[in-house]
């Protein structure tokens, strides 16, 4: 047995998915002593997601490479498909970002964080965290059938939507049916792709209700092919929406005529926007944990690791000032995150619920006005930069009012 393993930890972070083993690769490299509790034996396993992540992620905010051989496929651009189909081209120059393979991201992140001097101990199951304001954190865990028991001055609860850190430090709310998607998708080879540098998006309340559907190629012949649809929306299974898409829609027999499905995969997304708090005395939460997914899109990834160096940052100053409380932590944490996201994620909460009452018919019109830079300053949060009024009115302008209620409360 090493000397990290049997070391007392500064930092226990439970979960070992991208923001928990980023979180934990941050503090590693400030100096702290950390230690990562993972409840399964490997990681990336089950896929759950598209598996697309943002280049600006890793060039611009957190400055760390993109491991090659974790990429499936560069993305330089995407389409929007309306109902009627037609759509948005856009391109950056610069490059959007990635497809993976998240059975190597995953790892390769993971392998990052233990090379800064983090420590991981596999097959353990976080079964209960209690906390003492004065004197630390207690976990207790299964690990390989027998309990056990750990301190710390600070746990972080990276351990997804349904956090039993959360629960247990009283962080957790429940998820109302509203604020949640239910997303089913398969890995297919065989698919057409016409250019495997841009992925495609689908949107229509018959094909997808509250949702879209995404086509992320990863290679000239193989993509990730699957949806997301609003828990209280849908009208069938979710399976039969992606199924009807693929095997029915003409756009979907024209695309998967001869493609064969190799990989399938369920999941659930939080898009009712963050918990109310993101820390609270000694227990600081992130990623899914924190629910830091993106209402509008559904995409989680970067945040969480994103959050992971707001956490490090805070932690440093925390530590330096032995400053533990809720109201340090929270500050601190919180004004980083509201500082980067709190705008773009309150407008995308605004801009989601445009999705529970938007017509097909609207949407092919908001397709026919917008263009991809209107498309991304909108994910952004920067409503006020797109000359809404101007170009809805003059194709629909039922969509003017539409979206002043929504977004601006006019």
């Amino acid at each position: 047995m090493n000397k990290a393993t049997t070391e007392k930890a500064d930092i226990l972070v439970v979960g070992s998915g991208p923001a928990g083993s980023t979180t934990a690769r941050f503090l590693a490299q400030e100096g702290f002593k950390v230690t990562i509790l993972e409840s399964k034996s490997h990681i990336g396993i089950p896929v759950r997601c598209g598996e697309a992540v943002a280049r600006d992620t890793f060039d611009d905010i957190l400055k760390i490479p993109m491991p090659e051989n974790a990429v499936r496929s560069v993305i330089e651009g995407f389409r929007v498909f309306s109902p009627n189909m037609k759509h948005i081209d856009y391109r950056l120059p610069e490059g959007e970002g990635w497809v993976v393979d998240r059975r190597v991201f995953d790892k390769e992140m993971l392998i990052a964080a233990v090379l800064e001097g983090a420590n991981i101990e596999l097959n353990t199951q976080v079964i209960e965290t209690k906390v003492d304001k004065e004197k630390g954190v207690t976990v207790k865990a299964i690990h390989k059938g027998k309990e056990i028991t750990k301190t710390a001055p600070i746990v972080i609860g990276a351990d997804g939507i349904y956090s039993k850190v959360a629960r247990d430090v009283g962080l957790a709310k429940p998820i109302d049916p509203i604020d949640l998607d239910t997303s089913v998708g398969y890995e297919m080879v065989g698919v057409e792709i016409e250019d495997p540098t841009v992925f495609d998006l689908y949107v229509g309340t018959e094909i997808v209700p509250r949702g879209y559907i995404w086509v992320f190629p990863k290679g000239e012949n193989c993509a990730n092919v699957g949806l997301g649809v609003g828990v209280s929306f849908a009208k069938k299974s979710v399976k039969e929406y992606i199924d009807d898409f693929i095997f029915k829609h003409p756009e979907g027999k024209k695309r998967f005529k001869d493609a064969r499905i190799i990989e399938e995969r369920i999941g659930a997304i939080p898009v009712g926007g963050l918990l109310d708090k993101l820390a609270t005395d000694r227990v600081l939460l992130v990623g899914d944990a924190a629910r830091q997914v993106n209402p509008l899109t559904g995409g989680g990834i970067a945040y969480g690791m994103e959050a992971g160096k707001m956490i490090s940052n805070t932690l440093v100053e925390a530590f330096e000032k032995e400053n533990f409380t809720e109201e340090f932590l929270r500050k601190k944490y919180e004004g980083y995150w509201d500082k980067d996201y709190g705008k773009s994620f309150g407008m995308g909460a605004k801009a989601r619920k445009i999705l529970d009452i938007i017509t097909d018919d609207q949407m092919n019109n908001i397709v026919e006005a917008l263009d991809g830079e209107d498309l991304v300053k909108a994910i952004k949060g920067r409503w006020s930069q797109i000359k809404l009024g101007a170009k809805l009115m003059k194709k629909d302008p039922s969509l003017v009012k539409l979206l002043n209620k929504s977004l601006f409360g006019k």
